[in-house]
This record gives C-alpha cells, structure tokens and sequence, in this order.
C-alpha cells in the first residue's frame, strides 16, 4: 500500500532512540526525509549518522518545552527542506513515577512542560508553517494508554498524556479550515529503553498484559504514526489509536 508520503517533510521530536527512532526509520523507508530532534546533541549527531544511508535524515538540538527551540526547529526544518507536511511530536519523560504526595513542583512542572507544553508548541508551529504555504499537512501527537487507565505512582505521567489527548482534539478543530489533520497514537506497554528494566524479556508471556498477552515493538507503534501521517487517513481528525495489544480492554489490569 502507497501511503503517500515518498518526497514529504518530516519533523520527528525525540527521534534518537525508542518508538521516535523506529518512527525516523519508516518515514525514510517510505522516502520521506526526516529532521529528527532530541535534547542531546551527541544523541541527535549519533542517530543521524547511523539513519543516513536509508535516506535524507538531519538532526537538530531541541527542548520541545522551549518556545524558542520548538520555533527554531520549524523554521530551520522549512530553510533546510523547502517545506514541512508532517510533524511528529514524540518527546516524552517518563520519570519520577512516585505519590503525588511526595511529587515536587518542579517534577511535576517539567512534566507537564514536555509533554503538554511541548505538544503545543510542536502542534502549534507545525500548523503555522503549514497554513502558511496551504500545506494539508499531518500532526500525530502521542499520548498513551496511562491516559484512559491510571498507573499507579504515575499521577504526573497520566495528566500529562490525558492532557495531550484533549489537546489533539482541540487543535484538529482549530486546525481543520487549513486541511491539517490531528490525531494521536496512545502506546501501551512497548519495549524501548525507558521502558524496558519494567517489562519481561522479549519473548516471555505476560499474564494479564492485554489480550496478546506481551508488551509490544517500537516499530509496531511507528506503523500507526506512518498511518496517521499518511493520506490514508483523510477522514480522521481528534481521534486517538491504540496500539496496546488490548491491554485496555481487558481487567484486571497489570500491577507491580
């Protein structure tokens, strides 16, 4: 299936490593080039070296907490590229899992900065560039599915991805006169760096880990952020994707 995206623009946010890095790899097998983003400039240099031979793939520096950085990057991808169809917006933490008793204002402030905040200036300068050139542009957010069943110790996490579910929403609205569609990839429990010292080793069965029973692939989310991104999905806009395994439809849920 041709999913329309040989010779687009893409920004992937937190595109060095785990379900962003996977994401970097689809876009450029399908012909895409990318600018990839990351926090860490060795991180951002590293990936983009060993992403080069499957296609056009540079890198950038970014907080996507910074209104700055966030509108940089846009613009530099525009200078560098000509363009931008779609934007990826992908950075995440994960830590502190703790009470929210005993969470920091500073903990929970850097939290909702990334992703909420980081969401919105991704969103939001994306659909700007777009407008601006009438570009039908995508914009995939993640979320999780944290944001539809709570993990416990996970207070800030869970508001925060809730938060960009509704936000989603909110931009496919606002978005929708410019033809930019807006949608969302909620990630169950998948194998990458951040996630992996929590989970079994690839392979074993996890009992009452959704109705396939594992957690799933980084590679298995970037095949929803491809479709999102892609003319495929014309008719979505503010709707959010599972990739969990059924993890959200069955009880009881994992604890640990």
């Amino acid at each position: 299936m041709d999913l329309g995206l040989k010779g687009k623009v893409v920004i992937v946010t937190g595109g060095s490593r785990g379900i962003g890095r996977a994401a970097t790899k689809a876009f450029l097998r399908e012909g895409a080039s990318v600018m990839l983003a990351s926090l860490r400039r060795e991180s951002v240099e590293t990936a983009a070296k060993e992403l080069a031979s499957s296609g056009r793939v540079e890198g950038m520096t970014c907080d996507v907490a910074s209104e700055t950085d966030v509108e940089r990057l846009v613009k530099e991808t525009v200078r560098r590229f000509g363009r931008l169809d779609v934007m990826v917006a992908n950075a995440g933490v994960a830590d502190p899992y703790k009470n929210l008793a005993d969470t920091t204002v500073a903990e929970w402030d850097r939290m909702i900065a990334v992703h909420m905040r980081g969401t919105f200036l991704c969103g939001r300068e994306a659909a700007r560039a777009m407008r601006d050139v009438k570009i039908h542009g995508r914009i995939v957010t993640i979320s999780s599915t944290s944001a539809f069943e709570c993990d416990p110790l996970g207070g800030s996490y869970n508001a925060a991805k809730a938060g960009i579910v509704g936000l989603t929403r909110s931009m496919a609205i606002d978005f929708a006169d410019w033809g930019i569609r807006v949608n969302s990839v909620a990630p169950g429990w998948i194998h990458t760096d951040m996630s992996t010292p929590d989970l079994p080793p690839r392979g074993t069965s996890i009992e009452n880990l959704g109705v396939l029973g594992r957690a799933g692939e980084a590679d298995e989310v970037a095949a929803a952020i491809l479709f999102l991104a892609s003319d495929a999905c014309d008719f979505m806009t503010g709707t959010t994707l599972f990739v969990d395994g059924g993890q959200t439809i069955v009880a009881p849920k994992m604890r640990w």
